[in-house]
């Protein structure tokens, strides 16, 4: 049973995370943003520790990440935040 909640509270981290990160990208004001970023930062930290907890006590056994996965997303995430090149269009 103590898995079960485990594994609920987890995906409900993941959604208040991605709520709150949704959020702040929506906020006109500067001091509301600030304020959903950290909320989302907290849920963050807290899913990641909840994880943890649930690897540690054998209710998650992340999957093995293959190395052409990794890196495929490793180009992905540089080609979005590399700088955009002079006089491009945006």
């Amino acid at each position: 049973m103590d898995a079960i909640i485990a594994t609920s509270v987890n995906s409900s981290l993941k959604a208040c995370a991605a709520g709150f990160a949704r959020s702040a990208t929506e906020c006109s004001s500067p001091h509301l943003r600030n304020l959903m970023a950290k909320a989302s930062q907290d849920a963050i930290r807290r899913q990641e520790q909840l994880t943890a907890l649930m690897e540690q006590r054998g209710w998650y056994v992340p999957p093995e990440a293959r190395q052409e996965d990794i890196d495929q997303i490793l180009t992905q995430l540089r080609a979005l935040t590399a700088p955009a090149p002079v006089g491009a269009r945006v």
